[in-house]
């Protein structure tokens, strides 16, 4: 059952790594409300956002957990930007990705301290 949630990929410092992180929503509209709400904090912070988008998927996801660098962030990401929602793949260990930030369909290969629930 396909289920929404909040994408964010936000730039670390030093711009050497993309972050992700994601955030489970009831509906649609209460993702729009979060991504809203999340993009102003994390600006407001200095954090450079990349995209804050909705979409909806059938992945279950760890809890989000405040990491520091990448190396605490250990799964990695693969997220592809059409012009509305996203589409986000767990990459298994050693998969590859090219990213692609400003192709037609953006895609960024992105770090995250949350991975798939199996």
């Amino acid at each position: 059952m396909l289920k929404p949630v909040l994408v964010v990929l936000t730039l670390a410092q030093g711009g050497d790594a993309t972050h992700l992180a994601l955030t489970s929503a009831e509906t649609m509209q209460d993702c729009a409300t979060k991504a809203q709400a999340v993009q102003k904090v994390l600006e407001g912070a200095g954090h450079t956002v990349l995209a804050a988008r909705c979409t909806e998927t059938d992945l279950e996801f760890t809890p989000y957990g405040h990491g520091g660098d990448s190396a605490e962030r250990p799964h990695a990401w693969r997220v592809t930007l059409p012009e509305t929602g996203a589409v986000i793949e767990p990459l298994a260990q050693g998969e590859g990705c090219t990213p692609a930030p400003d192709g037609t369909l953006a895609v960024h290969c992105a770090r995250s301290a949350q991975g798939v629930v199996e």
